[in-house]
């Protein structure tokens, strides 16, 4: 495989709703569910999957079929020798279009150590969102404002006071073209009417401390760990005077071309936006979400045309990406490897 491929609208149920930003930036019929995932070898967990659907759910479809069934043919062509080897053919990445029509739960992500130790992955979830659009006014909320102690958040959980729990939190109105920067532990949540480009660890683990609300059970809540453990995840810490640690600035890579995460997040994940008549530096695995104007993305000979709303899979193998006239588009990789 040497060329790009096309990804369409590859929804996966989830507990909560919204989705209809996702179709409007894909030019397609209204569709339920808001998460979109793209690009992706990830599958749903059996244990939150619904009855009746298929067990790879969350896999991408290409036209040459299964993105993980692709990869796995040809992991070294696709990943590139390094990245195939490092996560035993996993691009250690899942990238999502993401529309919360309600306010999402106060939650938080394991740390990859977490994770290692108690959930038997290799991978947490810290993650990063790129707004791509937002209602006048809309929130989210990122990190305590102050310190929060263990046994506050505990009671707050136990009587589902999600009013505290959201007093207690630094709450930031989003417009499009804003990158925040979520690492695993951090309490978060989003507020209706905002649509973003998540990129994240290749996991769906979340603790909830808001869960009843969205029809979620206390085991299905705490990953099966129960409170006592689960609690541990939760960075209590106060965030109020280290917000720029959260709101990350743009890194010019040069004419065209710059790196929306700090380097902080390079061992996670990247997200370099390219502006017009650019060639990038490198060639990798990439997800690529066009998020504006139209022009042509070229690898090699082949020139494919692309336009706002679509999203494509690289393979490592078809060289550094070219791209011509108005394009506007987010270049998701995987971590940086040491």
């Amino acid at each position: 495989m040497t060329a790009p491929l096309r990804v369409h609208d590859n929804r996966v149920p989830v507990y909560y709703d919204g989705g209809a930003r996702i179709s409007a930036f894909r030019g397609v019929p209204p569709a339920r569910g808001p998460e979109d995932w793209v690009g992706s070898l990830s599958r749903l967990p059996a244990a939150i999957l619904p009855a009746g659907f298929p067990a790879d759910t969350g896999v991408s479809r290409t036209a040459q079929g299964s993105l993980a069934d692709l990869v796995a043919a040809d992991p070294e062509g696709w990943l590139g020798a390094p990245l195939a080897k490092a996560y035993g053919g996993d691009p250690g990445l899942l990238v999502k279009l993401l529309d919360a029509g309600v306010r999402l739960p106060v939650h938080c992500h394991p740390t990859r150590d977490f994770a290692q130790r108690h959930l038997g992955s290799l991978f947490g979830k810290t993650e990063g969102w790129i707004v791509v659009d937002a209602l006048p006014g809309a929130q989210v909320w990122l990190g305590m404002r102050d310190t929060v102690h263990r046994g506050d958040l505990l009671r707050w959980i136990e009587d589902q006071d999600t009013a505290a729990m959201i007093a207690a939190m630094n709450a930031l109105t989003v417009s499009p073209g804003q990158v925040l920067y979520v690492p695993a532990g951090l309490p978060h949540a989003i507020g209706p009417g905002v649509f973003v480009i998540e990129l994240q660890e290749p996991t769906s683990f979340s603790v909830l401390a808001d869960y009843t609300a969205f029809g979620v059970d206390p085991d299905a809540a705490t990953l099966g760990l129960g409170w006592d453990l689960a609690l541990s995840c939760f960075d209590l810490g106060g965030y109020a005077d280290r917000l720029d640690a959260l709101l990350p600035a743009a890194r010019p890579l040069g004419p065209g071309l710059r790196s929306l995460f700090a380097a902080d997040a390079d061992g996670y994940f990247r997200a370099w936006e390219a502006r017009g008549d650019v060639t990038l530096p490198v060639a990798s695995f990439a997800v690529v979400v066009v998020t504006g104007g139209a022009g042509s993305l070229l690898t090699g000979a082949d020139r494919m045309p692309i336009a706002r709303g679509d999203t494509l899979v690289v393979p490592a193998s078809a060289g550094p990406l070219t791209f011509e006239d108005t394009v506007e588009a987010i270049v998701c990789l995987p971590p940086e490897l040491p």
